[in-house]
């Protein structure tokens, strides 16, 4: 089966959604008589052919000017299907994400849709993307009820199907040792090293992290970019610089995904405030739990520590919860004979193929 996913997004450009495609199309390469492209943009400068898996960045811009060589690279590939991620950093404002899928059906194409984020559904171009799926994939459990009732009768029960996203950034197996040398880059041995792994936005909760946390007991790692132009950004770069944390914060900018996953499992937490709350589908939370160490997180329908996963949920904005969660758990590894089993890209890919196989049984 020739498979082509198509993201705004793709590796080295900054982007969550970008970085799940780059998973996902290296996992469904892996698969036994699969072929992949992943039709990106022309700022993902990468190399073009990895075995089974292609990439094509070919889009010179996700405006409806761009439709005529999506149309063209789509036809010269020749998918059997083609999988469009929503949204991306790399679509911008523009149309033709929205339009592309309903033009490609109008001309038989069968069309997947991954929605990784509650879509608006308050414009026009919300029906065009409806009208122009097969199948639409979601990675948050509930998200058909929280859709508008007349969209989700629309789109049907049957069309919706949930498959969870995973860590992407690769497990890191440390030894004490290994792990008290990447420590001590940070923090002096009376500390506790906590980091924050993520993009920077303000529905990520960065700035609770200087209420949640003692500069006198623990050092902070931000493992985020903050540009000094960006009102948010400016808010945290203000509060690492002030006089009560001075010291007791690291700003790393972005980290290649071995060194993040490196400081990750040697960190004694790592906290994760979303003020919407989090869930399976934050990449960033697999990325921390996977390495054992203990995270801090929100959640809206979870409350409580998880000892198989390590994992603190907390309601968003209870900060007087966060801090004593913080106390009574920082330094828990998880105990290697927990079976907890996080979700794998093998196991994502194959539950891909049964969408994919399935719509094109049905055709």
């Amino acid at each position: 089966m020739r498979v082509m996913l198509v993201s705004g997004s793709y590796p080295p450009m900054r982007c969550g959604v970008g970085d799940y495609t780059a998973r996902l199309a290296s996992a469904l390469a892996e698969l036994a008589g699969t072929e992949v492209a992943v039709l990106t943009d022309r700022r993902a400068h990468v190399s073009r052919c990895h075995g089974q898996l292609t990439i094509l960045p070919e889009v010179a811009t996700w405006n409806l000017r761009g439709w005529r060589e999506a149309l063209a690279a789509v036809r010269a590939w020749k998918p059997d299907v083609v999988h469009i991620q929503f949204p991306t950093q790399g679509y911008g404002s523009g149309w033709l994400p929205w339009l592309l899928p309903l033009l490609l059906k109008l001309q038989g194409v069968p069309i997947v849709q991954t929605w990784h984020e509650f879509m608006p559904m308050k414009s026009s171009r919300d029906w065009a993307l409806i009208a122009g799926r097969d199948r639409v994939i979601v990675v948050r459990p509930n998200y058909r009820e929280m859709m508008p009732i007349v969209y989700r009768w629309f789109v049907g029960s049957r069309r919706i199907r949930v498959i969870p996203n995973a860590s992407s950034i690769p497990q890191v197996d440390l030894r004490e040792p290994a792990r008290r040398a990447v420590r001590s880059r940070f923090v002096a041995d009376s500390k506790r090293l906590v980091a924050y792994f993520g993009f920077a936005y303000p529905h990520k909760g960065v700035e609770q992290l200087f209420d949640i946390l003692d500069p006198q007991k623990h050092h902070l790692v931000l493992m985020c970019d903050l540009h000094a132009d960006d009102p948010y950004h400016q808010q945290l770069l203000a509060l690492s610089a002030s006089a009560a944390w001075a010291g007791s914060v690291t700003l790393t900018g972005f980290l290649p995904e071995e060194e993040a996953g490196m400081i990750l499992a040697s960190a004694d937490a790592v906290v994760l405030p979303f003020r919407h709350g989090g869930g399976i589908w934050n990449s960033s939370l697999h990325g921390a739990a996977i390495q054992g160490t203990f995270v801090l997180t929100t959640s809206t329908d979870r409350y409580g520590y998880v000892e198989a996963e390590n994992v603190y949920y907390a309601r968003p904005d209870d900060i007087p919860d966060m801090r004593r969660a913080v106390l009574d758990h920082a330094s828990r590894r998880r105990r290697a004979d927990h079976n907890y089993r996080f979700a794998t890209w093998a196991k994502i890919a194959e539950e891909h193929m049964r969408v994919y196989r399935d719509l094109e049984i049905r055709r």
